[in-house]
């Protein structure tokens, strides 16, 4: 099934000695972020390779489980799946992606409750979730309609790719479960790690919910017989589901501005004065849980390679293959030299957002409860940074400029992409 797009560009054929994988990460609305970048990778770069690119394996969390879901769903098509997506995110609307009334406020009040006097908050047998303060069904509907499930099964029958990872935090052990829907139905050799394990699934819309519920903000959700939400909270090594699944080289799209701010900066007195508030203490933590981890296992990746070609350099190709004799004795997993390619944002996604925070309040279109709750989720933060927002703001407007935003830097590093699909 190694057909063409509507657009006449053929899709990569197969390559034996190439497994590659893209990791999305998580951080709820930001993704758009990552919409934009994928619109140059599988919509423009396309014009200059003369195909297509293949993924042999999707990994995503939160937002990024979303994504991959629906690009595996579409993996016969992806420039159309890209259009449709950034199609998606630009019709958004605040006011529409949450319903916020006086039953979502008495739900939150009674998970709340049941949280701080140790009750119970609903999560009987008979319930599929525990409440969040956000009702987020529009959201959700998007997630079981916009996806064609069905079809993305049949892609991967049909050896489009061999496996889709979505990674969650099982709530009750706070380990990490990455559900695995693989070609043969199993998952492969993983490493013995007890903090992180893998579980063969079909994956469906619960698998993305859960992958995407941040606790307290959105539902978290049932899974069988227990319950699960953002995979990024406890995920120590994002990469691992790709790695581990045999990929030789990685696209990496990242959701955090590459240049951190000073403690010279302007902003960092501001900042010390409103760490009493708790919308912008949620927006750093979130910023902590949901983004950091990548970059640091992405460092920890280079230096592995670094370390493997000088052993290949002086050794040959021996070196390795005696190096994972002792490996896999203590991982489970051998290890190999990984190509990568790691795009993201040029701007502060958390600076975006404030001016979109700002337009959101003069201009309102929201009931009264959902007013107090913007109004909450908001108050404390400065006027040019938003990082709490910046996840949640489903907004048709600031999605455009991420949108865009992912495109240019995708664009801006076209010769390093060229590179790495035709290496």
């Amino acid at each position: 099934m190694d057909g063409a797009s509507q657009d006449g560009i053929p899709l990569e054929p197969r390559r034996d000695d190439v497994r590659r994988a893209i990791v999305l990460s998580g951080g709820g609305a930001r993704g758009a972020y990552e919409a934009g970048v994928l619109r140059f990778v599988l919509g423009e770069l396309p014009k200059r390779l003369g195909w297509r690119p293949r993924f042999d394996v999707y990994s995503g969390t939160s937002v990024g489980a979303v994504h991959s879901c629906f690009l595996a769903a579409m993996a016969d098509d992806p420039e159309a799946c890209v259009r449709n997506m950034v199609e998606v995110w630009r019709n958004m609307s605040f006011s529409r992606v949450y319903q916020f009334g006086v039953g979502d406020a008495w739900s939150f009040s009674k998970s709340l409750f049941g949280f701080v006097t140790g009750s119970s908050v609903g999560a009987a047998t008979t319930k599929s979730r525990i409440h969040g303060l956000l009702n987020t069904s529009p959201l959700e509907r998007l997630v079981v309609e916009g996806i064609p499930w069905r079809r993305m099964r049949r892609n991967r029958r049909a050896g489009l790719f061999s496996a889709v990872c979505v990674s969650t935090t099982e709530v009750a052990t706070g380990r990490t479960v990455t559900f695995v829907d693989h070609d043969d139905r199993q998952v492969p050799t993983w490493t013995n790690d007890a903090l992180h394990v893998a579980r063969p699934a079909r994956l469906g819309p619960e698998h993305a919910l859960a992958s995407a519920a941040i606790p307290f903000l959105f539902p978290t959700v049932r899974i069988g017989d227990t319950f699960y939400c953002d995979g990024s909270l406890r995920q120590q090594t994002p990469l691992a589901p790709a790695l581990r699944l045999g990929s030789n080289r990685v696209l990496v799209i990242g959701l955090r501005h590459g240049r951190p701010t000073a403690l010279s900066d302007p902003l960092a007195a501001e900042r010390v004065d409103l760490m009493h508030s708790a919308g912008f203490l949620f927006g750093k933590i979130l910023d902590t849980l949901l983004i950091d981890r990548l970059e640091y296992d992405l460092g920890q990746m280079r230096v592995v390679n670094r370390i493997l070609r000088a052993g290949l350099e002086v050794y040959g190709d021996e070196y390795l293959e005696q190096v994972n004799v002792q490996v896999k004795k203590e991982r489970g997993l051998g290890l190999r030299v990984v190509e990568d390619c790691f795009i993201r944002p040029s701007r502060d996604i958390g600076c975006i957002a404030a001016s979109h925070v700002g337009r959101a309040r003069a201009n309102p279109q929201r009931s009264l409860l959902g007013r107090l709750a913007f109004s909450a989720l908001t108050r404390g933060s400065p006027e040019n940074e938003a990082d709490l927002m910046s996840y949640l703001l489903f907004d048709g407007e600031y999605a455009s400029e991420l949108i865009e935003l992912g495109f240019s830097d995708a664009a801006a590093m076209e010769p390093e992409l060229v590179r790495f699909f035709s290496s």
